[in-house]
């Protein structure tokens, strides 16, 4: 069973081929909830319409405002484990993003690297992992350098660390502690890669082709990779605190 968690934000032109590529792999017992922080432009009506189309097997909460992706997740998160309580051990959860960028063709292979790791992670950086040539220069030198100043700072053997394209056992997310977590835009990400770093979990970096987006705006910026580095780097401050008084 796999409930894929997919927050968004003005994706109505993407949101109906998302669903339909996801339906498409013909996988047993997938369903996706989505996360919508009141898109003006419709996106949680579009999802809940195409929901009949699929089974209503697509879920929608809709959040009264604007609230970041990382709460979404968040609460993402939480609401798959009560929708699926009864089910816990059969469950896998995937999260990823709403335009595109991610293809949900990777899905089943990801799955299938599950059953030897903890957290399977689409990754642009690893060997045969790659970009999409048309993809902004300035926005890929800033992907790029702030990936590589976050492992820096934070120790994190992962090569995509700012990937939001994973799947996880449910009791591996499970474990995270979420009251630790204070980014909310896509430092998110790497705060998420840091505690399954902490946990010892056992993460597999699956090569994916990071799709650069067709339809809307990149939501990429100086200031979300900003956000990152100070967060991560007040966590790894902490930790060496913490390490010198004991």
């Amino acid at each position: 069973m796999l409930c894929v968690v997919i927050p968004t934000y003005n994706e109505a032109k993407s949101i109906p081929e998302l669903l339909s590529r996801l339906f498409a792999l013909n996988l047993s017992d997938l369903y996706v909830l989505i996360i919508d922080d009141s898109s003006p432009d419709g996106t949680a009506l579009i999802a809940k319409e195409m929901s009949r189309k699929f089974g209503d097997r697509v879920f929608v909460y809709s959040r009264g405002r604007k609230e970041g992706l990382g709460t979404a997740y968040i609460l993402g998160f939480a609401k798959v484990f009560d929708m699926f309580s009864d089910n816990l051990s059969e469950l896998y959860v995937a999260q990823m993003d709403a335009d595109l960028s991610h293809k949900p063709e990777h899905i089943p292979c990801m799955l299938t690297a599950l059953e030897k790791y903890d957290v399977v992670v689409g990754s642009r950086y690893t060997p045969r992992g790659t970009s999409d040539a048309r993809e902004i220069l300035w926005r890929r030198v800033l992907s790029r350098s702030g990936n590589k100043s976050i492992r820096w700072i934070s120790r994190i053997p992962v090569r995509d660390v700012t990937s939001g394209f994973k799947v996880f056992r449910s009791e591996a997310l499970m474990k995270i502690n979420w009251d630790l977590f204070e980014c909310q835009g896509f430092g998110f990400q790497v705060e998420v890669a840091y505690q399954c770093h902490k946990l010892n979990y056992r993460v597999y970096e699956y090569p994916i082709e990071f799709v650069d987006r067709i339809n809307g705006c990149s939501k990429m910026s100086f200031s979300i990779i900003f956000e990152a580095l100070w967060k991560i780097s007040q966590m790894r401050l902490k930790r060496v605190f913490k390490n010198f008084l004991q």
